[in-house]
């Protein structure tokens, strides 16, 4: 299929620079959404709608054609550690009367955390799923 070229009467400059600058990022969008669909001629790009939209601001490289992005880093052990240990060990503490992973469980321990931590703590919001996976390790 031929490219369209075709603009409409109202369309300048303007339009044209704004649409270049989005462009790529909207085209391996779409070719991340060929892949997730399961289409012919999708490739995986590791594209989520964040990448899409940091890309197109101009606030992420975009990688090369067919290349996909970087994975995600989740942090270092330095940051998972202490979190990770304190779930593990919540486990150990209040295991018996809390088994698994809870809506209780995790305001208690969210109550505990955000009462007792340093100032330079992260929030809970990121550590939860770190403290969650130490809650949940199987031993």
């Amino acid at each position: 299929m031929a490219k369209m070229m075709w603009r409409p009467a109202w369309w300048n400059q303007t339009y044209d620079s704004a649409w270049e600058r989005i462009k790529e990022a909207a085209r391996r969008d779409w070719e991340q959404t060929k892949h997730d669909l399961r289409l012919p001629g999708g490739h995986e790009l590791n594209q989520s709608v964040a990448d899409t939209v940091k890309q197109a601001a101009g606030k992420e490289p975009i990688p090369a054609e067919d290349r996909p992005n970087p994975p995600k880093v989740i942090g270092s052990w330095d940051e998972a550690e202490m979190p990770i240990g304190y779930g593990y060990g919540a486990q150990h503490k209040f295991g018996a009367e809390h088994p698994s992973w809870d809506d209780r469980v995790e305001t208690e321990l969210r109550l505990e955390w955000e009462s007792s931590k340093a100032e330079s703590a992260p929030r809970w919001d990121d550590v939860k799923r770190w403290v969650r996976h130490g809650y949940e390790y199987k031993r």
